[in-house]
C-alpha cells in the first residue's frame, strides 16, 4: 500500500505455531540435527548463545565465530559440539581469513545464522 512517499507492507499471520513466547528449544523440539553443521556469528552472548545451545541440544555441531575468542571460550565452556573461530566482521582481512580456513576444512555448511550485531554506548 503506497501513500505519498510512505510505503507500508501489511502484516499477515504466518501460522507457524510460534509466537513471542516461543524459545529456540520450542522451535527445534523433535528435530534431530545430528550430522548438521551450523555457523553462528555472535553465538556466545545473548540470543546467539541461546541459539548455539539449542542447536547443540538438537545434535548439531556449531562453529561460533568471535571477535573476542577468549570471551567466547568462557561463555561456551562446558558446551560440547562447539568450536570457536576468530572472525571480526568489521575487518575484511579477518573475513577472508575465516573463509579460507573454513574452505580448507572441506566441510559443508547446513545452517548459517548471522546473529552478530553492533552495540554502541
Amino acid at each position: 500500500m503506497t501513500q505519498g512517499n510512505n510505503t507500508r507492507t501489511l502484516q499477515h499471520k504466518m501460522g507457524s505455531g510460534f509466537n513471542h513466547n516461543s524459545t529456540a528449544e520450542d522451535v527445534l523440539k523433535d528435530l534431530d540435527l545430528s550430522g548438521q553443521l551450523a555457523i553462528v556469528t555472535g553465538g556466545y552472548s545473548g540470543l546467539g548463545l541461546e541459539t548455539t545451545r539449542a542447536l547443540v541440544n538438537a545434535g548439531a555441531r556449531v562453529v561460533v565465530t568471535a571477535r573476542r575468542p577468549a570471551v567466547a571460550k568462557e561463555a561456551l565452556s562446558g558446551l560440547e559440539g562447539v568450536e570457536i573461530d576468530v572472525l571480526d566482521l568489521a575487518e575484511i582481512s579477518s573475513v577472508r581469513a575465516f573463509a579460507e580456513r573454513f574452505l580448507a576444512s572441506d566441510r559443508n555448511i547446513d545452517m548459517l545464522i548471522l546473529n552478530a550485531g553492533i552495540t554502541s554506548s
